[in-house]
């Protein structure tokens, strides 16, 4: 069955570094990955094509007209219009016929910087996984808008470390500089590097 999980948190917390944890964890199963890219924000389907890339050779066990429909959003094909619920519907297909060989693991980073297009396609197809062995991970930025807006999906918040942690963090550091850097940084650990 499927699994679906966002994480979110502030910038620096630590959600790229789950995302790498996951994947390593992931063994036997296959990855889609995608990471949301500020300048290609705007750029229709653009995550949608990092992420689907590895699974494009399946695209002959969708029917015509999602194939057509993925094919022209992808730009894979000329001059086919963009219909939001075709594109969804073939994103969702594709997933399922990606995993039918054995279980997917979906990373998707920096979400809240994916284009328009590509976050409703991916929500669509998301929200309807059920029965297929898919497990899907996503991580955004607290307090950015993106497609978890009203997606009712299951969230994780991720936290600073704790004042024992950021010690361990940062070997060597006197125990009073430790407590006064997680202080300054809510144990923030990039914000603790930059700082260290």
């Amino acid at each position: 069955s499927s699994a679906k999980l966002a994480l979110i948190g502030e910038s620096g917390i630590g959600k790229t570094a789950l995302l790498a944890d996951a994947l390593d964890r992931a063994t036997g199963m296959r990855a889609l990955r995608a990471r949301g890219i500020e300048s290609e924000s705007e750029v229709p389907f653009a995550s949608l094509l990092e992420l689907l890339r590895p699974a494009l050779g399946m695209l002959t066990q969708l029917s015509e007209p999602q194939r057509e429909a993925l094919e022209g959003a992808l730009a894979l094909r000329p001059g086919v219009a963009h219909e939001r619920f075709a594109v969804g519907a073939a994103t969702l297909g594709l997933l399922a016929a990606f995993s039918e060989p054995g279980p997917v693991v979906v990373l998707i980073d920096d979400a809240h910087w994916l284009d328009g297009a590509s976050a409703q396609a991916l929500l669509f197809a998301v929200r309807r996984l059920v029965a297929d062995p898919i497990a899907v991970l996503i991580a955004v930025r607290e307090e950015e808008p993106s497609l978890l807006d009203g997606a009712d999906l299951p969230t994780l918040r991720i936290d600073g470390l704790s004042r024992q942690d950021t010690a361990r963090l940062i070997p060597g550091l006197p125990t009073s500089t430790a407590q006064r850097l997680h202080e300054a940084t809510g144990g923030n650990p990039l914000a603790m590097l930059e700082l260290a």
